[in-house]
């Protein structure tokens, strides 16, 4: 369930800035993020999507603007309490950047050792939830080479919600995929949001997958937000431009 329109957000981003070198990424994010919700992330590669969930998770700096979690600028904060903040929320890579060295369980049990956990018991049991939540119990001891793609995103997932975090961050969690295990994915990511009502931010390209998991949908175009609206919104959206990413035109004429 999200937050009411009068309740506070749990992430706030406001006039959010981001240049590489003379390139403009970001250049003016306003964007509301409530408790609870899936909210998907959409708009042309290169356009910053990937870039704002940094921003988030306090992987990079703003040049101007700032993100707030629960009401606390996150540039404000100092490393230690930036490292507490990171621990309310769990982040899939795009490619799961499982570590080759360790197996599925070790990857799985990193966050919670690398947050001080040591009991053994304790460990096993979180990492056999984790990974039946997945439903990937019976394949802790492989290796990632021998884990196919999808496996690979859904050993992503469990080693994101070990921490039992408040916010997942969803980097195209179905990127390279094909549409059965696109489906599976999903669900993974329907299954977190309602086990552990955590809020869901997921970038994506897959309309298919858009339409199936959000609750809100917000564009990202020229470094700032072009949409931000439901599903049914969007679908029904007079923008041509939108119309044509939602069917995967390039707009261009013969």
């Amino acid at each position: 369930m999200t937050e009411t329109d009068s309740s506070p957000p749990f992430i706030r981003v406001t006039g959010l800035r981001k240049s590489f070198g003379t390139q403009k990424i970001l250049q003016g994010v306003d964007l509301d993020i409530c408790h609870g919700e899936t909210l998907v992330l959409i708009g042309p590669s290169g356009e910053g999507k990937s870039v704002l969930l940094k921003h988030i998770i306090g992987l990079l700096h703003p040049d101007g603007g700032q993100v707030e979690l629960d009401g606390v600028n996150l540039s404000e904060m100092s490393e230690r309490q930036l490292l507490v903040a990171r621990r309310r929320m769990g982040y899939l890579f795009q490619n799961a950047a499982l570590f080759a060295s360790l197996t599925v369980a070790e990857n799985v049990a990193f966050p919670l050792r690398e947050a001080g956990v040591r009991d053994p018991g304790v460990l096993a049991e979180r990492v056999h939830e984790a990974l039946d939540l997945v439903e990937l119990s019976a394949h802790k001891d492989k290796m990632p080479i021998n884990l196919s793609g999808g496996m690979r995103k859904r050993v992503g997932i469990a080693r994101a919600i070990i921490t039992r975090p408040e916010c997942i961050l969803y980097d195209e969690p179905t990127a390279g995929l094909d549409p059965v295990v696109t489906d599976v994915i999903d669900h993974m990511i329907q299954r977190m949001q309602k086990h552990f009502r955590v809020t869901s931010v997921v970038i994506t390209h897959d309309m298919n997958s858009v339409f199936r998991i959000a609750d809100r949908v917000v564009m990202l175009k020229n470094g700032v937000v072009s949409f931000n609206g439901t599903p049914e919104q969007l679908r029904g959206s007079p923008d041509p431009e939108i119309q044509n990413f939602i069917a995967g035109r390039s707009g261009i004429t013969a």
